[in-house]
């Protein structure tokens, strides 16, 4: 099926819906049900990858092949906006609260157009320039973040909020140039499967091998690895192929919006 412009964007739409339920079940798991973030984001990210590499077993074989030379960067690539994002988001929401985490990470929109004139040859016109303050305010009014009162100030917090938009904005470049030799599905299938030596090694195997979780816990970090950790992830690449970085991060600021009507709706959080 031929993937056009509107498709690619209806898509990449549809992911940043996907990765908008990241914060509420992470919410859930940690506070209700007792597991930590860094639980959170080394099993979910094993039980992401090990569905996805059943999927493209069976539907894409072709996905698999990656030139030996391109792993030492897609190891770099799946460390810094997989592993680390990973482990700066969910300790991100612990430390602070879903709106700050929210509002820290869409600074990345800014970063990645900017750097995408310079990195990428794209044009800086006059809509991406109006639409990333339009993006960045609406995330604010979303969140709630005008009232300090939904915010939840932490240094340590804040400061892997703020790595998650670096983090995302390397996500948005170095796949841009991934996808010019490689399938979506190779770049996302390899990020998977190589940022899990850093995520266990930095967390702690020993540490690890100790969990003691419930079963409604084991099925939330399920659901957290396959929707917005690989479902929304595959699609995302999908869509990037066929679409400017620049774009695709500012179409991306539907996730806050979307975490927010699901945090509503799902566990009742309240918007001042």
């Amino acid at each position: 099926m031929k993937i056009t412009k509107n498709m690619a964007y209806g898509m990449m739409a549809a992911a940043a819906v996907l990765w908008g339920t990241s914060g509420t079940l992470t919410k859930i798991v940690i506070d209700d049900k007792g597991a930590t973030a860094n639980e959170v984001a080394v099993f979910a990210a094993l039980s992401g990858t090990i569905v996805l590499i059943v999927i493209l077993a069976v539907f894409d074989k072709k996905a698999f092949r990656v030139s030996a030379r391109d792993l030492p960067a897609l190891l770099v690539f799946a460390t810094i906006t997989g592993a680390l994002f990973s482990l700066a988001w969910y300790n991100a929401i612990d430390l602070t609260s879903v709106a700050t985490a929210v509002i820290l990470l869409y600074t990345y929109p800014s970063m990645v157009t900017i750097a995408s004139v310079f990195l990428l040859g794209e044009k800086m016109t006059a809509v991406k320039a109006i639409a990333l303050p339009l993006t960045f305010v609406g995330a604010i009014l979303i969140a709630g973040a005008y009232d300090l009162d939904n915010m939840r100030l932490n240094i340590w917090g804040i400061g892997l909020g703020l790595f998650t938009a670096v983090a995302a904005a390397v996500y948005y470049l170095w796949a841009k140039k991934f996808m010019v030799k490689y399938s979506s599905n190779t770049v996302a299938l390899y990020m998977s499967i190589l940022m899990l030596p850093a995520l266990i090694i930095i967390v702690n195997p020993f540490a690890l091998m100790e969990t003691s979780l419930s079963t409604d816990a084991w099925l939330y970090i399920l659901l957290i690895g396959l929707v917005p950790g690989t479902i929304a992830f595959v699609i995302a690449m999908m869509a990037l192929g066929h679409i400017q970085a620049s774009k695709a991060s500012i179409i991306a600021g539907i996730e806050p919006v979307a975490g927010v009507i699901l945090a509503v709706i799902i566990i009742n959080e309240a918007i001042n």
